[in-house]
């Protein structure tokens, strides 16, 4: 059944984009944001994938930073620096959460400046308590992060072994360089993320890999090794959803008279943490159910168009950042064979882009092996046998060897 009047508690790109394709298919929606633009402290990258599929967000000059040239640094110290075929724009999450807003309300959605604080069911519709009011509705959908508190009112909340712990800084100036720093035996990394004012420059771990001061003492390593000045930046911290895969085989979105979206759904890709492109494909699945009058079939539609792909994403996780390829670690084999090969920067190239799914990436890989081996002198015989390459491949912790930052590009922090 039709909704009559949807409300949404959250204005990011989730629920902004469900705002905009619900009024455009002629639904009553309000959105409820407290804070009409605000800056999330985060990356703030939108692949091609999301460029092709939103082409709106394709920048006007000074609205987001269009990238083309990206420099991965390994744990011992390897580079990859390389163009990227296509584009990706960082947006200040001001600016897109802004521009996403304009959209819903130019689509005919009502857009309220208020923060709920509380709701519950009553009979077939909802009351909702707000800061400033109090608001009625037929149907729910919760937009508002994963770490709303509101998330527990409709469903179990996730575990602190679900997150990703971020901390960086907002540092003034310019660059056209994207880059990111891996470190050995760390489910995470590094970036500098150029914004059109200034740079995002910060650094993600799961939560319970290491504390805040170990994550602060990597990143300025990283931030002091490039020159990225501390003067006069603006400190954040943050945590993002990068669901284990317990989390992911027990997840819900919806149910009677509710659904949730973006990253209160924890949709989020484990390995990259990218998350825009998914919140608002989200919004949009979502918005389809409903105008439809199938709320029930936006779970389905999640988890078949890219669903299994993230909770994929969840069990490559671990073997991405603890894996062992030939003897190091998988992140230092991928930048090192990347500048050696043109078919290993051809997958790097398409899991920047979004392009292929895990498995038609590691099918991708699979197959072209024993050429790209070859393409960076490593005999294909050599690589099967049993210690290296496809047999092998190793997805537990690699052996001790010494302190955790060994064989680190990052100096300690002063």
């Amino acid at each position: 059944m039709k909704p009559e009047h949807t409300v949404i508690i959250g204005g990011g790109p989730a629920g902004a984009t469900a705002g905009e394709s619900i009024a455009r298919g002629g639904g009553r929606v309000t959105v409820f944001e407290e804070k009409l633009g605000w800056e999330k402290p985060c990356g703030g990258g939108v692949t091609h994938k999301a460029l092709d599929r939103y082409p709106f967000l394709l920048p006007a000059p000074g609205d987001a930073k269009p990238i083309q040239e990206v420099e991965f640094l390994a744990a011992n110290n390897a580079l990859l620096r390389f163009q990227l075929r296509q584009p990706l724009v960082i947006y200040s999450r001001c600016h897109l959460n802004e521009l996403l807003l304009r959209r819903a309300m130019t689509a005919g959605a009502e857009v309220v400046e208020d923060r709920v604080r509380d709701f519950r069911r009553s009979g077939s519709r909802w009351e909702l308590q707000g800061k400033k009011g109090q608001y009625r509705a037929d149907y729910l959908i919760l937009a508002a992060g994963a770490r709303t508190r509101l998330r527990s009112l409709l469903t179990e909340d996730f575990g602190p072994h679900d997150f990703m712990l971020t901390f960086g800084y907002y540092v003034p100036g310019r660059d056209d360089l994207l880059r990111v720093q891996f470190f050995e035996e760390f489910e995470g990394y590094a970036w500098a993320f150029p914004r059109p004012a200034h740079l995002s420059v910060g650094i993600c771990g799961k939560v319970g890999e290491d504390s805040m001061a170990g994550l602060r003492d990597r990143l300025h390593g990283f931030m002091q090794r490039f020159g990225y000045s501390f003067e006069r930046a603006q400190v954040y911290s943050h945590l993002l959803p990068a669901l284990s895969v317990d989390a992911w085989s027990g997840l819900r979105l919806g149910g009677p008279g509710w659904a949730l979206a973006g990253d209160a759904g924890g949709l989020v890709d484990p390995v990259t943490g990218e998350g825009i492109y998914y919140a608002m494909r989200s919004g949009e699945l979502l918005a389809r159910s409903l105008l439809e009058g199938l709320p029930e079939l936006y779970p389905t539609r999640v988890r078949e168009e890219f669903g299994k792909t993230l909770a994929l994403g969840a069990r490559l996780a671990r073997a991405f950042y603890y894996g062992e390829f030939m003897g190091e670690a998988v992140p230092t084999r991928m930048v090192e064979f990347g500048a050696r090969s043109a078919r290993f920067l051809e997958v790097i190239q398409e899991l920047l882009e979004g392009s292929q799914s895990y498995l038609g990436l590691a099918a991708k890989l699979y197959c072209g092996l024993a050429a790209a081996l070859w393409d960076v002198g490593v005999s294909p015989l050599v690589a099967r046998t049993p210690g290296f390459g496809v047999r092998g491949f190793s997805t537990g912790r690699r052996k001790d060897r010494g302190p955790q930052n060994r064989g680190s590009a990052l100096p300690p922090s002063k």
